[in-house]
Formats: structure tokens, C-alpha cells, sequence
């Protein structure tokens, strides 16, 4: 997608054998749910609808809260083939997937009449999981891995729509007004790390500035972060450091193995279920009562789609990776090689993912939300219904693939601006002020296996290069050093946008948020990839000549860092840094995310009365460009 800049061509150094510290587990495993998954039985679905049971959970009266009797269509999160009764199939009693043959090479080639029955609606889900089986693995790191044939075209296996987005489809979010909408109460659905929340905390207090009233759900890990950005908490299910340590072992959602998936569903399973009290119970600390009139998430918030549903109120997802399917790259948590696979990966990492949850899922829609279960296998569960998407990256690093549509927005880097009032510790002014900037090292909130021998490998590249370094001690334990080095400074904590302009170059684990706050700041960057949208930044980087190739952390090593430090001491590389940031300069990705949430709620223009004449409601909702 984008051209490749010049970069200097390098060669790695050579180092002694015994200086390279990097292995890799080259095993891989089928892909596997044997353990604890259950499906419904068949006679919990009706081929009816599902009796008196499923009627909508009441989402507080007709009217919204402070809108003044302006109303939104009732939301369809679901797919439109799943609505229809006739499609709805019995589930075996117990899903069983195939484990491969460890003692034989398994190749997994998708061709395009396998491709078109995993989301064929006439096939059973039995045999859907079965093909699942046969064209792709879990490897051992928790990615998706099938080929392509090198014969095969794109067209062959398409799976979905076949949009061509075009720019003059739409006017860019930067040259939109930012509409009016009536006050909302606006719950915002959100699972991950410090990292993951920061741009959903920046965007909560503009809608806030906007007169919303909005709830941030989150892990109670942080309520102090959200509470002293002056927003509202509630707390969500699943321990982020928990998470963390799953997600850095398995490399994204998917279990690595059956010993995993325990620890992944236990944590799924308290999301899932603390995500509808997030939208309608009153505040723990205050008493105040809430009920959801719009709901923003990010998709590991599994679930958010079918309370939405249940309450009949939009919902927005957004999030720092692409999880739309796209023809130009593919599914970050996916390994093939052929772009003739690209959109296909979404479809098929969706349909895991789908695969791993949806007991649960269906568990909550029959016993909490009053909704019949769902039975299907397809990659529109959530990468490509017509619910809309927003994107937390700047178009001039990843611009929108031309085969997303108008319900798809790119709209920047979402910044939360903690340099206003930091003040650094005397310790750390005078060390900047004693040398030349140095290269900022550290992993945020993310464990680290052998912290003491990352932090060798980490010092021992500094001495080499010449280099002063800052370590950010963070979760992993990194800085534990025998003896202190002048050339070092051991960071416990500092804001990135305050942080970063001191610095010649960063390299960090490449979480969207930091990545984003390098650029600002012209850093050239090395991404240290743990798992999720993290390889992908690192790709992004490198392909934008801002930084050399990713070094995935079971990989990282001495030589591999220190030519990383090299690559990015280049002023070619610091040049294409400054162009960039400069590029990125006036770009306001908080206000696009906001004016993307407000341009997507789906609101009804309310007809006139023909006596007494049209009130002045209805004249205010004409401006409101609802239809």
C-alpha cells in the first residue's frame, strides 16, 4: 500500500555467537477449542423466534435522556441472513475440531470453493468448523497461519461485498462541520491495556466539552486514570495484567494451545458479563442512574454488539488496529503471504474468535439480554456488518484501503495531552541537560519473561553504539542493574509527549498510542512487537522509512538491537521522521472520532403535524441532517 522509502541498507554487525541471545519455538498446534467449550443444546434454540423470552430489555422509556424527544432508529447489530428464523440451525451438543498430526508437515492451502462454504449459510456449522480445521492453524504464538495458491487471484476468494471506496464518496472528516446532537448519556465499552484506554479517555472528555455525559468502562486497575481525567467509571470484568501476560504469550486472542484457553475464558467470560450493567446500572461510587442512550467500544470488548441489540441503541466501534477486511493488508493477528488471502484473513480470524466465545455469548443473550441465541459461523459476526468503524491512526501512515466504505473511518491519532503541567524530577533535567538526547527503551504496562537479560542486551547495545539510553522500568521489571552507568537513567514513569521531544529515537513494544506520540515527536522508532496491532505498527514504520524492521520480542537480541540503533541514527531515517511529523501536524484525531461518532447515529426525522403547523423541534431537526 504504501511505497517504501529509501533506507540505508545496512548490513546487521556482525557479533560473537554468544552475543546473540534470541530462540524460537518453531512447534505449532491445530487449531484447537476442545477445552471448555460447549455448545447450547439444540432444543435451547426455537425455530420460532424463541418464545416470550426474547423481548428487549427496556432501555429507560421512549426518550432519551435530555434529548428532547429526539429518537434513534432501533439498532440491527446482527447480520441480516442471521435474522431470518430459517437459517437458524441446531448445534451439536459438543464442538470437537481436529487436533493436526504433530508427526506430519501440514500445509494449509485455502482454495476458493473452501473459501466460499466457510460463509455459505447452507453448509451446517459442523462442517464449517470441520473446513476451519483443514485450511487453518494456531501456531504456537497464538496467529492464524493458511496459504493461498500463487495461481489464485483476489477475485477467487472474495467473501464479502465487493465495495470500491472512493474519496469523492464522501467528504473528508477534516473538511466536515462537527454537527449538533442533543445531550447523551454515552457509555464507552473498553478491554485492554493503560495504552489501549488513553485515546478512548481523550475522546470521552471531548464529547464530554460537547455536553454528553460520559461513562468510561474499564478494568478497576484504572479507575484513578479515568477519575482524574474528570470522567465518569465504571469497572469492567478481566484483569489487564492478566490479559497482558496471555496476550504477550499467545501474541493476540487466539490460545496458543489447550493449556491456554482456561485463562483466556475466564477472562472473557467476566467482560462479557459486566458489559450490560456498564450500560444501564446507576454509578457504584454516586448512586447517579445511567442508562445508555449510544454505546462506543473497541472489539475485544466481546459482547458489546448484542447488548447494543438488547437495548436497541447505536453503537460505534473503534479501535487501533484494522479490523474491517481490506484487500491491502491482512488481518494483523494472520499469517499469509499471498495478498490473495488479505480479506479473507478477517473473515477467518473473525470466525475463530466467534468459534471461542460464542457459548458464552449466547449464554448472556438468553439469560441476561432476553435474546435468542445465535448459531452462525460467519466473517460478518463483527469485521463486516453494517455497524461503523472508526480508526484510531493517521491517514499519512496507514491511509483508508480503498475497499472500505463510507460506514469505515480513518480519523487520526487520538493524543491525550499529559506534558501541559509534568514537571520531571531534578534527577532526570539534569541528566538530559548533561549529554546529547538519548534512545528512550522501555515496554509500558507489558511483562517482560527475562527482564534482567533484556536489560544486559539493552545496556550492552548503548555501550556499543555510544549511545545514552533512558530505561522505562515499567510492568516487565526492566533497570535492575549491578552497577549504575552514567551513559543510563532508570525512568519509573513520564508522559510520551513530554518524554519524546527529548529524545534522538524511541524504541518500545509499538502500542498504537505510543507509536503515535514517537512520530509526533520526529522520533525514529524500533518496534519491539509483543502481540496484537503491535507487528503491525512495526510494518507500517518500516515501510514509511521512519524506523528498521520490527524485532519480534521472542527474537530480540543484541545484534538485531544494535542495528536497529544504527538504522535509526541515519539523518536519512531522522528525515523522513521530521516529514512525517510535520505531515501529522494539524491533524485532530480526537475531533475526527468525534464528528465520525456523530456523522453514523442512525436518528429518524420526525414527520410534521399537519395541525398546528411544524414545531420548532422539527425545525431544529432538519439541521441536524438526520434522514
Amino acid at each position: 500500500m504504501d511505497e517504501r522509502q529509501s533506507a540505508p541498507a545496512t548490513a546487521e554487525p556482525p557479533l560473537k555467537s554468544d552475543e546473540a541471545t534470541s530462540s524460537s519455538d518453531s512447534r505449532e498446534i491445530s487449531v484447537n477449542y476442545e477445552k471448555g467449550i460447549s455448545e447450547l443444546k439444540s432444543s435451547n434454540i426455537d425455530g420460532n423466534g424463541g418464545g416470550g423470552d426474547a423481548a428487549p430489555i427496556s432501555n429507560g422509556g421512549s426518550k432519551l435522556s435530555g434529548s428532547g424527544g429526539w429518537s434513534f432508529s432501533r439498532v440491527n447489530t446482527m447480520p441480516p441472513a442471521i435474522l431470518r428464523s430459517d437459517i437458524l440451525e441446531p448445534v451439536p451438543s459438543e464442538v470437537k475440531l481436529e487436533r493436526s498430526r504433530t508427526d506430519r508437515q501440514r500445509r494449509n492451502v485455502v482454495l476458493a470453493k473452501d473459501a466460499a462454504q466457510i460463509f455459505d449459510e447452507k453448509i451446517s456449522v459442523q462442517q464449517k468448523l470441520q473446513l476451519l480445521n483443514r485450511i487453518a492453524t494456531v501456531k504456537h504464538d497464538g496467529t492464524v497461519e493458511f496459504e493461498v495458491p500463487g495461481d489464485v487471484g483476489p477475485q477467487t476468494v472474495q467473501t464479502g461485498p465487493d465495495n470500491v471506496y472512493s474519496e469523492l464518496d464522501e467528504e473528508p472528516l477534516d473538511a466536515t462541520e462537527l454537527q449538533y446532537v442533543p445531550p447523551l448519556q454515552i457509555v464507552m465499552l473498553i478491554v485492554g491495556t493503560r495504552g489501549d484506554v488513553q485515546p478512548f479517555v481523550a475522546i470521552g472528555k471531548r464529547l464530554q466539552d460537547y455536553g454528553h455525559r460520559v461513562r468510561l468502562a474499564t478494568h478497576s486497575n484504572f479507575k484513578e486514570f479515568v477519575l482524574t481525567a474528570g470522567l465518569e467509571f465504571y469497572p469492567l470484568g478481566g484483569d489487564p495484567k492478566v490479559l497482558a501476560e496471555y496476550m504477550v504469550k499467545n501474541k493476540g486472542f487466539l490460545p496458543s494451545g489447550p493449556s491456554e484457553i482456561p485463562i483466556q475464558r475466564n477472562q472473557m467470560k467476566e467482560i462479557i458479563n459486566s458489559l450490560l450493567p456498564a450500560c444501564k446500572e446507576p454509578d457504584i461510587d454516586s448512586g447517579i442512574p445511567f442508562k445508555a442512550d449510544a454505546i462506543i467500544a473497541n472489539p475485544p470488548a466481546y459482547g458489546h454488539t448484542h447488548v447494543a441489540e438488547a437495548l436497541g441503541v447505536p453503537i460505534h466501534i473503534f479501535f487501533t488496529m484494522p479490523w474491517t477486511p481490506t484487500s491491502e493488508f491482512p488481518h494483523p493477528l494472520s499469517r499469509v503471504k499471498q495478498s490473495a488471502g488479505y480479506r479473507l484473513s478477517y473473515q477467518i480470524v473473525d470466525s475463530l474468535i466467534w468459534l471461542g466465545i460464542r457459548d458464552m455469548i449466547n449464554d448472556v443473550r438468553k439469560k441476561k439480554l432476553k435474546l435468542r441465541p445465535v448459531t452462525y459461523l460467519s466473517g460478518s459476526q463483527g469485521s463486516e456488518s453494517d455497524i461503523p468503524h472508526g480508526y484510531i491512526w493517521s491517514p499519512h501512515l496507514v491511509p483508508k484501503p480503498k475497499d472500505w466504505g463510507n460506514k469505515v473511518d480513518v480519523v487520526g491519532f487520538c493524543f491525550l495531552d499529559l506534558a501541559t503541567n509534568y514537571e520531571p524530577p531534578e534527577s532526570l533535567s539534569n541528566w538530559l541537560k548533561a549529554g546529547p538526547k538519548p534512545i528512550y527503551i522501555g515496554f509500558g504496562s507489558l511483562p517482560v519473561q527475562d527482564p534482567e537479560k533484556m536489560t544486559q542486551i539493552i545496556v550492552q547495545a548503548l555501550e556499543i553504539t555510544e549511545q545514552r539510553g533512558i530505561i522505562n522500568k515499567g510492568w516487565g521489571g526492566l533497570g535492575n542493574l549491578a552497577e549504575p552507568k552514567d551513559f543510563v537513567y532508570l525512568l519509573d514513569n513520564c508522559p510520551h509527549d513530554w518524554l519524546f521531544l527529548q529524545c534522538a529515537a524511541v524504541v518500545h513494544h509499538g502500542g498504537a498510542g505510543t507509536t503515535a506520540a514517537g512520530l509526533k515527536a520526529a522520533c525514529p522508532t524500533t518496534i519491539v512487537p509483543f502481540f496484537g496491532d503491535q507487528p503491525f505498527w512495526g510494518e507500517r514504520v518500516h515501510a514509511r522509512g521512519v524506523g528498521p524492521p520490527p524485532i519480534p520480542v521472542d527474537e530480540f537480541s543484541l545484534q538485531k538491537l544494535v542495528y536497529a540503533i544504527r538504522f535509526m541514527l541515519d539523518p536519512k531515517v531522522k528525515q523522513h521522521a521530521v516529514e512525517l511529523a510535520k505531515a501529522m501536524e494539524n491533524e485532530d484525531g480526537i475531533n475526527g472520532a468525534v464528528k465520525a461518532f456523530f456523522k453514523h447515529l442512525p436518528c429518524k426525522k420526525l414527520e410534521p403535524e399537519p395541525e398546528p403547523g411544524p414545531s420548532s423541534f422539527l425545525s431544529i431537526s432538519r439541521c441536524f441532517g438526520c434522514s
